[in-house]
């Protein structure tokens, strides 16, 4: 639900002009290249037409299913009807008010000339700081998303947006996002502003045939700021080995959410089938009731037991990583339950990615000569991520795990630093001599 509502509001803010993706955010002063961003959801006439709208919406859906509930004979369909439209309107609002909380976060990358320093920074959260030398070169990934309207200039066919992200590609893998375009174009322009200023070369996986290996060398002038200790990240010493869990905030209407979205779809499913039984012989509601059943139940449970209520435990020791899978689901949880271990041999990179829709991901990449099977079909699915991790995998990695995925704008929440503060100390752990990537081992693969 948060993810629709962030694309209304990203439809919203194209159209008006006042979502700019592009270079007009980057602010040079004093040598230093920086980009502050605020929240895109929290403001602007969005809220004012999407409140007047579910105020109307709901009232009027409210008062004609409610008379319906109270003198129709059935009950089933008016009364899932006006349970929709309260729960619609109550997530709509719920979301709005937690953005709305967040307003007064701004997140900041900030090229520092002088010390040669990348510095990433938060609200509310230290900063991390990389030595530019650290990474290798620039990274063109493309995107395409689903969209109910088309936009000229960034679509590829009716109702679909393409996207070009620019990436900074560090040494060990880990990309951070620096930049987003809408066409070619204005990507071009990107490149030559940033290669100018740090002359990285640059690896395109997008197809648009810019892949440029010229560089010069950008010597380390200073060390970074070493991070600080996490307060989301706790670690403790159990079944012999190092059990690291990252702390989220706990709160009722996030629980609320959790278990009624779920409620929702199969509630539909039941309300259709109530329908069905009532009147078989009307084909209208088979039509609808049997892809409904394919993907509502099909689809929709996987995702809730494998995506939504999934629980990661991690542990390290000097061997490897085993991560413990299950579900947060009572009854389901030991049956569901699914350990792999990942021998320290073939692991080959732990990775921190900054991607696109303001996503956190500390990921473990294996190595292409990595022998171990896992056909299980309860791997593949607790692997299914809410964000897409496939195009993030490099030449020479055979697989790219996510471990821990984080949102964006939460108030008193972990952010990026604390998944740095989280690959650091899973690598202490486990000893791990990571692969130093170069800029060739990405273009003679």
């Amino acid at each position: 639900m948060c993810n629709v509502l962030k694309l209304i509001f990203r439809m919203s803010y194209l159209y008006s002009g006042l979502f700019i993706m592009g270079l007009d955010s980057w602010i040079l002063e004093n040598g230093n290249l920086r980009k502050d961003v605020k929240n895109p959801y929290s403001s602007g006439c969005i809220l004012i037409v999407g409140i007047l709208f579910f105020v109307v919406f709901g009232t009027i859906a409210s008062l004609f299913f409610g008379v319906l509930l109270l003198t129709g004979e059935d009950k089933v369909l008016p009364g899932f009807a006006l349970f929709f439209t309260a729960t619609i309107s109550f997530l709509f609002f719920f979301t709005i008010r937690n953005y709305r909380k967040v307003s007064h976060l701004i997140k900041t990358i900030e090229f520092l000339s002088e010390t040669s320093i990348l510095s990433i920074r938060e609200t509310g959260q230290p900063d991390t700081e990389f030595s530019l030398s650290e990474f290798i070169s620039y990274m063109i990934l493309q995107r395409t998303e689903r969209s109910s309207s088309s936009n000229s200039g960034s679509t590829v066919s009716s109702g679909n947006w393409r996207y070009w992200d620019l990436y900074l590609l560090h040494q060990d893998g880990s990309c951070i996002l620096i930049e987003t375009f809408q066409d070619k174009e204005s990507l071009k322009k990107g490149l030559d502003f940033f290669k100018t200023k740090f002359p990285f070369p640059i690896f395109d996986r997008s197809g648009s045939g810019l892949t440029n290996p010229t560089s010069s060398p950008i010597s380390q002038k200073q060390d970074p700021k070493k991070g600080e200790t996490s307060s989301f990240i706790k670690t403790n010493f159990v079944d012999g080995g190092t059990r690291i869990d990252i702390l989220e905030p706990k709160s009722f209407g996030k629980k609320f959410i959790l278990s009624i979205v779920p409620i929702l779809f199969f509630g539909g499913w039941f309300t259709i089938l109530h329908s069905f039984l009532e009147d078989p012989e009307n084909l209208i509601f088979l039509i609808f009731f049997v892809p409904f059943s394919l993907l509502f139940l099909g689809i929709l449970t996987v995702l809730t037991i494998f995506v939504l209520f999934k629980k990661t435990e991690i542990l390290a020791n000097s061997s490897g990583l085993k991560l413990r899978y299950s579900t947060r689901i009572p009854i389901l949880s030991s049956l569901l339950y699914k350990e792999r271990s990942i021998p320290i041999e073939t692991i080959r990179n732990l990775r921190t990615l900054r991607i696109e829709k303001d996503s956190y991901v500390l990921c473990v990449s294996l190595k292409s000569n990595n022998d171990q099977k896992t056909g299980s079909i309860l791997d593949f699915l607790y692997n299914v991520q809410a964000v897409n991790l496939s195009d993030k995998k490099l030449p020479g990695d055979s697989e790219l795990l996510g471990l821990l995925i984080l949102g964006s704008w939460v108030l008193n929440s972990p952010g990026y630093s604390d998944l740095v503060y989280a690959e650091n100390e899973i690598q202490s752990v486990l000893g791990l001599e990571e692969v130093t990537l170069t800029f060739s081992d990405l273009i003679s693969s």
